[in-house]
């Protein structure tokens, strides 16, 4: 299935890869590498990944080095991937993006 992306995923990333680049490009090429691949998962198996809080609605995919998850739906068409975030920011935080 194909991967849709809100708008927002890009700032949420970029956010994301400035803070590593500034730790060392090293850490940022591994963020990058770990987020593709994860998005790659996420695209061959999407119910593998459990479900983000209570809901049915979104799921999560967490990053196996970075304190970071992709959350994302399942839709008719394509897995929408709705938001990147570090695990620390509020639990609903861009989930009304849609």
């Amino acid at each position: 299935m194909k991967l849709g992306f809100h708008p927002a995923v890009q700032r949420d990333f970029n956010v994301a890869i400035r803070f590593y680049e500034q730790t060392g490009l090293t850490m940022a090429d591994r963020f990058e590498a770990e987020m593709r691949a994860g998005l790659e998962r996420i695209r061959l198996n999407p119910r593998r990944y459990a479900y983000h809080q209570r809901g049915a609605v979104f799921r999560r995919f967490k990053l196996p080095s970075f304190p970071y998850v992709i959350v994302y739906r399942e839709l008719a068409a394509e897995i929408r991937v709705i938001v990147l975030k570090h695990e620390k920011q509020d639990a609903p935080y861009g989930l009304s993006r849609l």
